[in-house]
């Protein structure tokens, strides 16, 4: 995995590949069999999904039933035990996916249809869905973990500047403090998955901090939380999460506020708040009216680099697997490889896609078309950590870790018992 990590960089090279399920001999003729599909899209983006699945209907006459949960990585596996498995799941974490096809629970890509998916990315790319030399899966969603929302209206009212490097943006947050202003939303409470909005800021941190290849063989698990290069990003998180009055409610509303909505006070008069560390699906989660674009109420900004000019990028995603072997579950899993597959999810917003043949143009506002050019323009992109590493830390030890660091827990014993999630520790 780690070799996919290092390779990740070249998404910005995906090719596109042509959909086979609209060509098929038999795709105009209705199929009497539902694909079941299981994901963590929720409200805004399992609309946006739906109309997905709605178009691959249309083209292909196979019927699908989609439910979504935001604790997927807790659900999966209670189906899984359960018997209940769906035809279809969309892994927001590979390393369960990686853990699911080595228990042979997943259907190999093979052949024709496997070529047809793998040939649509690079082999970096490709290799998030690959287990031990096999492919399983195929990327269908990028988001974006490295971007900061803010007001620009406040910003050119108050002469403040999008900060070029790590220093300038705590130097900007200690001016907005002497300005009357709190710096900072925050919130981590997502159901059963509340902690992940903490591990993308460790995530993002320890890339700014130490580079992608020190980056890569920590989330292999080669390098230890316990380790000082780990905790000095944890320490500077802490600098912005537990210092009084940077965070809108203070330190310990971080753990009630829904991720989603803690954006909101930037929007009050006045502003309770400025910056927010957020994924791009925040799009999709903004009140009722907001205007996206540097003239409308939020814009965003890439999260500074600490060392160098150049900003790397966090981006996480959806990659989809079939635990089923019929040939209606296989050709959606075919269909999402395809760059024209997200287009109606495009058109309503809230989907950035992974493959360079995507036509950004079907973006439904330029503010989106924004967000798929920093992708393409990026000199460093890697997948969320967290979501690569050890089932048992990545959504577990971690996830609670960040639970704990924030709730006040020492760091030394944080780190120790996310560490102890890969197993006891030698002596």
């Amino acid at each position: 995995m780690s070799k996919a990590l290092r390779s990740l960089a070249l998404l910005i090279g995906i090719a596109a590949i042509a959909t086979a399920c609209s060509s098929d001999s038999e795709s105009n003729q209705q199929s009497d069999r539902v694909v079941t599909v299981f994901g963590a899209y929720r409200a805004a983006e399992a609309e946006g999904f739906r109309q997905v699945l709605a178009r691959f209907t249309e083209e292909t006459g196979i019927a699908t039933s989609y439910v979504g949960t935001a604790a997927f990585a807790e659900r999966i596996r209670e189906r899984v035990r359960e018997g209940d498995l769906p035809d279809v799941a969309l892994f927001p974490q590979p390393a369960i996916l990686v853990d699911m096809a080595r228990a042979g629970l997943l259907t190999p890509l093979e052949g024709a249809l496997g070529a047809r998916v793998r040939d649509g990315y690079s082999q970096g790319v490709a290799e998030l869905a690959t287990v031990d030399g096999t492919l399983y899966g195929a990327w269908f969603r990028l988001s974006l973990k490295s971007l900061v929302w803010y007001p620009p209206q406040v910003f050119a009212e108050q002469g403040y500047q999008i900060p070029p490097s790590w220093d300038e943006l705590l130097l900007l947050t200690t001016q907005m403090r002497r300005d009357g202003f709190t710096p900072w939303c925050l919130g981590m409470e997502a159901f059963d998955a509340t902690g992940w909005v903490g591990t993308d800021w460790i995530e993002n941190i320890v890339l700014r901090l130490h580079g992608p290849e020190i980056y890569d063989q920590w989330t292999a698990g080669e390098i230890p939380f316990t380790d000082d290069r780990i905790r000095q990003a944890f320490t500077l998180f802490g600098e912005i999460a537990l210092t009084p009055g940077q965070v809108a409610g203070g330190t310990r509303s971080i753990l009630t506020v829904p991720a989603f909505r803690a954006i909101d006070p930037m929007f009050d008069e006045p502003a309770g708040c400025l910056l927010t560390r957020q994924t791009s699906s925040q799009v999709i989660e903004l009140p009722s009216g907001i205007r996206t674009g540097p003239e409308g109420d939020v814009d965003v900004f890439v999260l500074p680099p600490i060392h160098g000019e150049e900003a790397p990028l966090l981006a996480a995603g959806e990659v989809a697997a079939a635990f089923s072997t019929s040939d209606e579950a296989l050709a959606l899993v075919s269909y999402l490889a395809d760059p024209r597959s997200g287009e109606p999810w495009a058109r309503l917003g809230g989907y950035n896609s992974p493959h360079q043949g995507f036509d950004i143009t079907t973006h439904g506002n330029q503010f989106e078309a924004q967000l798929a050019e920093l992708v393409r323009q990026a000199d460093v992109v890697r997948f969320d950590g967290s979501d690569l590493m050890a089932v048992a830390v990545g959504t577990g030890t971690f996830w609670q870790g960040m639970i704990d660091y924030v709730a006040g827990v020492d760091l030394d014993s944080v780190l120790l018992n996310i560490q102890q999630g890969y197993g006891p520790l030698p002596p």
